[in-house]
């Protein structure tokens, strides 16, 4: 799976609202959510906000999470209870200031409606959705994409693992002394979908915190899954001190593989401890810009 936003195209609610979990990486609840689509209707990308600023702030957050490429409809979507409802509603009012607003929706359980006054179609009397019938998922699960039941269930992905980290703790204490060389037998093992050992992952995790072996790791990621899974597990694993060269990596694969809620969350991880290095600085400012992965002209090389 390499570029999953280019080739999905929003024709009916249906669709939108079966794409927006795979596009984020996770079922949004009390969240509003913007598809930013292009003229041909093309989903550009999308950005999410938990309910719990008001409707200006909101929609300044949204605007300003608008990709690089010209967007030139927003399609939003709230996802929460009756209460929200008034919110959703004075959003799109502003928001259609700045972008057209194409489409209005609000999700509660399993029923859809659209707000939008002078919208005709099928939501604006409220339909059923059922994302498991839905044949825009059905095509993103086939090609790869993941959705997540919930935003926690994302930041689970990189949170901590205390035994785990208490292991390589163990594991470190008793390195040799030389650990050089050991990047490409890591990510060999990986490729043929073996679990690192603590004792393989002790000697990673102390080379990882070098410039140069981080920006070779760097070099050498793409948007497979065996990546993410690997990048994934050694950011979980480590001690809270060499997270940030995982924890970088891991938003890396992510970014490249169009998961970018899952790629913001790693880079909190990794800029926890402090600034980090210029690759983890460099990997963050990506990230927080919002450029899809296919606009990377040139192989992600030193």
């Amino acid at each position: 799976m390499t570029d999953p936003l280019p080739d999905t195209t929003y024709r009916s609610p249906q669709d939108l609202l079966g794409a927006v979990p795979y596009l984020l990486g996770y079922h949004p609840v009390d969240e509003v959510v913007a598809v930013y689509l292009g003229a041909d209707h093309r989903i550009l990308a999308v950005a999410a906000e938990p309910i719990r600023f008001s409707a200006e702030t909101l929609s300044e957050h949204l605007m300003l999470r608008a990709p690089a490429e010209p967007c030139a409809q927003v399609a939003l979507i709230g996802y929460g209870p009756p209460p929200m409802r008034p919110t959703l509603t004075t959003m799109g009012r502003i928001i259609d200031l700045f972008l057209p607003l194409h489409t209005l929706l609000w999700v509660t359980g399993s029923r859809c409606v659209c707000l939008l006054d002078s919208c005709s179609c099928k939501a604006s009397r409220g339909i059923d959705i059922d994302s498991a019938t839905s044949p825009v998922a059905a095509q993103l699960t086939v090609d790869g994409i993941v959705a997540l039941p919930s935003r926690q269930a994302l930041n689970t992905l990189v949170a901590p693992d205390l035994v785990s980290q208490a292991e390589t703790e163990t594991a470190l204490a008793a390195l040799p002394a030389d650990v050089a060389g050991l990047l490409d037998d890591v990510l060999g093992s990986a490729k043929k979908g073996q679990r690192l050992t603590a004792e393989q992952l002790a000697p990673l995790a102390l080379t990882l915190t070098h410039r140069d072996t981080l920006e070779t790791a760097w070099g050498a990621v793409c948007a497979c899954m065996w990546q993410r899974d690997l990048w994934l597990d050694v950011t979980r694993r480590v001690p809270d001190r060499y997270v940030a060269g995982p924890a970088t990596l891991a938003a890396w694969c992510a970014w490249r593989r169009d998961e970018h809620a899952l790629a913001t969350v790693a880079c909190k991880r990794a800029v926890h401890q402090g600034p980090g290095d210029r690759l983890t600085r460099l990997v963050a400012s990506v990230v927080r810009a919002h450029v899809p992965a296919h606009r990377l002209r040139r192989p992600t090389t030193h």
